[in-house]
Order: C-alpha cells, then structure tokens, then sequence
C-alpha cells in the first residue's frame, strides 16, 4: 500500500513543478453514492449501501481539450447481505462418540459488510469548453485500490442449529449445552481482500468562480475488473460454534465492487487560463490611404 501511495504522490508533484503553459489544475473532490462489494452470494441477495469517495489529484493538459489526472485517493463500500440456506455438516462427533449431522438453518439471516479502500487512479480527460465560465470534464481511466480495513457485523433475522441423529432418526434442538440453538445476536469480525484493479469515468462540468478556482459538480461510475476475494470451503457457522461470516465462507465465492454516485469539488490552476477552443481571430489593420 505505501508503494502505490507514494507512487502516487511523487506523480502528483512532478506534474505540480512541470505545470506550463496549459492548463493545470490541482484538485481536491469528495462524493457518494450506491458503493457496492457485490458479492456473488450463493443461498441469499445482496444490497448496495451508500458509501463515500474523496481524491486530491493534478491535471495536466497537453492541448486546451486533451489532459491526464494522476491522483490518490479513498473509498467506502459497504453491502447488505441476506442468507437463506441450510448448511449440513456431516460426520460430526459429539461427547459420547455419536455420529450426527450439525445442521444450520439460516433465516433471513443478515450480514453488513464494509470496506475501506486507498486508490491511485489515473485517467485520460477530455474538457470542452461551453461558455466562459462553463467547461464540459469528462474522464475514463483505472485505479489500483488497496484494502485497509474490513468488518463485517450481523444486523437481523434467525440461525437455527440442531443435530440429526440417523441412526436413531431423530433431530435434536433447543440444547445450547451441545450446540443446538436459535441465535438472533450479533456477531462480528472482518475479512480479507485482495487489491482491487477498477475501471473508472466521470463526467461532469467546471464553473468557473474566478481566474484561479473552478467548481466541479458531476457523477463517477468505478467498475471491479477482478475477484478480490479468496474462495474459502469453510462454513458460515461451524460445528465447534465458530461464525466465520459471509466473506470467509463458500458462500461467497466471488467479490467485484461497483460504485456509482455524484461528487465535488474544487479544482485550482495553475498558470494562465485557455479560455476557449476556437481559432483566435485575426485582427486586420487598416490600410492607410497612400
């Protein structure tokens, strides 16, 4: 994570010292949304929940339309998930020596999973200039996302557990002493990701509120390019009364975050302002009569 991170920073001062005559813009942007882990979750549904993102990044632009951002930058995600399932353990061992199969019926069984991520984006930009104090910004691009913290907490519903004894035909239930119980409390714990590769736009507008300061309004959409979980082949809750949650169970099998939502923020320049994409005129003197 440090790597990337000062990756990141060293680009975003060697574009600072190699700001010319273009325009360049160091900027700092916060926003929300639908910020989703998407999980692919096998016996239940999940749910975005909202989330937040903020960058500081520079801007360099070779032409008055055609520019760079290299930034760093953080992201919330946050999932709710729902479990239905029955999950069978068989060939158990109980105190006596008894084989039984510990069963675990989830109902509506809740799970909310959050993430906190650092980002180095880095993106193509397009502005277009509308007016004077209006430009279109539009940008596409990737980042690398580092996780640097995850939880997870349950928040609803029922897990029943009882042992069934074949060899007597018989399921036994509502004996904490051995295992066998309804919970409804909650537990909690985290869960481990691997670093994130996403794809990246933005679109939005630059209103200009002087010679130096813009204000930017628009939306981001951030895409998972790749699973950034570990299958695991362990059960949500275990026999020997272990709750391992969704993520670190084979439950879930597949993690590919999806973001969307709006932003702001303020972008200052550096140098002289392009003022419009146009030819400038050509001023024709007069001829003066001989």
């Amino acid at each position: 994570m440090k790597k990337q991170f000062l990756i990141g920073l060293s680009l975003l001062v060697f574009g600072i010292i190699q700001a010319q005559e273009t325009d360049n813009y160091i900027h700092f942007s916060v926003g929300g949304g639908e910020q989703h882990l998407n999980p692919t979750l096998d016996g239940g549904s999940t749910k975005a929940q909202p989330g937040f993102t903020a960058v500081a990044a520079y801007s360099h632009f070779f032409t008055s339309q055609w520019g760079v951002q290299f930034g760093v930058g953080a992201q919330s995600y946050s999932t709710l998930s729902t479990l239905n399932y029955l999950s069978v353990t068989p060939d158990v061992v109980d105190a006596v020596g008894d084989v039984y199969e510990f069963r675990v019926n989830f109902k509506d069984w809740q799970e909310k999973q959050q993430a906190l991520l650092v980002s180095v984006p880095v993106e193509l930009q397009y502005k277009y200039f509308w007016s004077d104090r209006f430009s279109l910004l539009t940008g596409v691009g990737a980042s690398v996302s580092i996780p640097v913290q995850t939880n997870y907490k349950t928040v609803g519903g029922e897990m029943v557990s009882t042992g069934y004894y074949s060899k007597w035909n018989v399921e036994l239930s509502d004996l904490p002493q051995h295992g066998f119980s309804t919970y409804t409390n909650s537990f909690t714990g985290s869960f481990s990701l691997k670093p994130l590769y996403m794809a990246t736009a933005n679109l939005g507008g630059l209103f200009s509120l002087s010679e130096k300061l813009d204000l930017y309004v628009g939306g981001y959409i951030h895409y998972g390019l790749n699973n950034s979980i570990k299958a695991s082949t362990k059960a949500v809750y275990e026999p020997t009364a272990v709750y391992n949650g969704f993520f670190n169970s084979d439950r879930v099998t597949k993690v590919t975050p999806i973001a969307f939502g709006v932003k702001l923020g303020i972008y200052w320049r550096l140098g002289e302002k392009y003022r419009d994409n146009k030819t400038p005129e050509i001023e024709v003197m007069p001829v003066m009569p001989p």
